[in-house]
């Protein structure tokens, strides 16, 4: 590896540069020429600018050059953040990977207590405990892992946020960490998404040849705003890009703003929210607006504004899809209205909603199926999860989707016109022929995907 560090002794430039900012930015020093610094970077960065301007009093000038570079200069400078005890801390994290990866998980839990190391993950919704470790490998562990993913290794009191992507098993795995501070260390979590496995057709994910066509029906229409609601974790944003799967192709203008940024996807325009610089949903909705778009997808209407102006961009001719966190459908209504949107409004901008969560498949190597009631001589059949070697003796692999679908017709927009309360519209919905999560798990239980306790567990949550 070429080094291209310029540094004597007599003068220790790594004494001008600090180490917090060389590793914040990932960049060292090479020279010192008269009142200018040349700095080695991978990429141009102008806050890093801004900060060794103030710190070290010089104009600063960056040299681009490799991020192999860049690690063994850091080295040199600062001291390698890696010894012995992190260089196992790496197998060690490499290996909760591979495990966490082989269960299937969908995120990672490592909690520091008074006593020991606790890593726990999360399959098909559930948390189950996968290991617990010495506490004396939870330093180099996190030291690892926030260099890994671009964090400050030296900031431990705020919480973080980082990302990185790791090739397990020929895959290619996006992991997106988050830290916060506890009363015995940082928590660590970090979640899992298989970018091969990510992109589903809306078969794959679950709903039935009547849901999709009624999905198909609402987004043929052009213009207004498609929901879709349910709680965090409940696979809304899956959802929302299997819709622009479909709907992507060259006569159409696509464009995204999102915090994060789940799936990069070719031929649509994506934006990531950037709070630091003023980014916000709303700011980005607003330029996307000037863009001459199509279709709109907004990640999340989380506030007051964004609602407003995902309502404008519906009624100006556009085709707005977004998340909501609600329960069932009818609630979006209510939720919205009480977001300051008019009802005139709604009635002339929202065009359907799907509501969804997701409930644990059996696994079809063990179920089984009892008689659970005798009606009129005719057997009443279900099925039960036993557990066996290919689903980890839990019963269940995998999840579905459970889902109701409201299409926005003409009586229901004169509902929400006269502010009908949530009850009646849903009576208007199943009448002119809402699927509702009632109907969605009876054709779970009758097509044997998951169980009657599963079905229920979920009811309850709604409730």
């Amino acid at each position: 590896m070429r080094v291209i560090k310029i540094i004597s002794s007599e003068n220790d430039l790594s004494l001008l540069v600090p180490e917090k900012l060389a590793r914040k930015y990932k960049l060292f020093p090479i020279e010192l020429d008269d009142d200018s610094l040349v700095i080695g970077i991978e990429n141009k960065n102008i806050y890093a600018i801004q900060d060794l301007k103030l710190v070290t009093g010089k104009n600063i000038v960056l040299k681009e050059v490799s991020k192999e570079e860049i690690e063994e200069n850091i080295e040199l400078c600062y001291g390698n953040i890696i010894d012995e005890k992190d260089d196992y801390a790496n197998y060690l994290f490499q290996d909760i990977l591979q495990k966490a990866n082989k269960e299937k998980a969908s995120d990672i839990h490592i909690e520091p207590f008074s006593d020991l190391l606790k890593i726990r993950i999360r399959v098909d919704g559930k948390m189950k405990e996968m290991s617990n470790l010495s506490l004396d490998l939870y330093p180099s562990l996190v030291a690892v892992i926030k260099y890994k993913s671009n964090m400050d290794i030296t900031e431990k009191r705020l919480p973080q946020d980082g990302r990185i992507d790791v090739k397990i098993n020929n895959s290619i795995v996006d992991i997106r960490i988050s830290t916060v501070p506890t009363t015995y260390g940082e928590k660590i979590v970090l979640r899992l998404l298989n970018r091969d496995s990510f992109l589903k057709t809306k078969e794959e994910l679950g709903f039935s040849k009547t849901a999709i066509n009624k999905i198909q029906q609402i987004i043929n229409k052009k213009t207004g705003i498609l929901l879709v609601t349910g709680p965090t974790g409940s696979g809304k944003t899956t959802t929302v890009y299997s819709i622009l799967q479909d709907l992507k192709n060259a006569s159409k203008n696509i464009m995204t703003i999102e915090d994060p940024v789940e799936y990069k996807m070719e031929g649509i325009n994506q934006i990531q929210v950037n709070h630091k610089v003023g980014l916000t949903f709303e700011k980005g909705l607003k330029a996307i607006l000037r863009q001459d778009p199509d279709i709109i997808m907004v990640g999340e209407i989380r506030d007051i504004e964004t609602a407003k102006t995902a309502v404008r961009a519906a009624i100006t001719g556009h085709l707005v899809i977004s998340t909501l966190h609600t329960n069932d459908a009818v609630s979006s209504i209510a939720r919205l209205i009480d977001m300051e949107i008019p009802p005139y409004l709604l009635n002339a901008s929202l065009i359907g909603v799907i509501s969804q969560r997701l409930v644990r498949k059996l696994c079809v190597n063990c179920s089984n199926e009892i008689v659970i009631k005798q009606s009129e001589n005719k057997p009443i059949s279900t099925s039960i999860s036993i557990g066996c070697e290919e689903c980890r003796y839990i019963g269940y692999d995998g999840r579905t989707v459970a889902y109701e679908i409201l299409q926005i017709d003409d009586e229901i927009k004169n509902a929400i016109q006269q502010n009908k309360e949530a009850k009646i519209i849903k009576q208007i919905g199943i009448k002119n022929g809402m699927i509702t999560f009632d109907d969605s798990y009876s054709r779970l239980l009758k097509e044997k995907i998951t169980t009657l306790e599963e079905c229920i567990m979920n009811k309850e949550i709604i409730s």
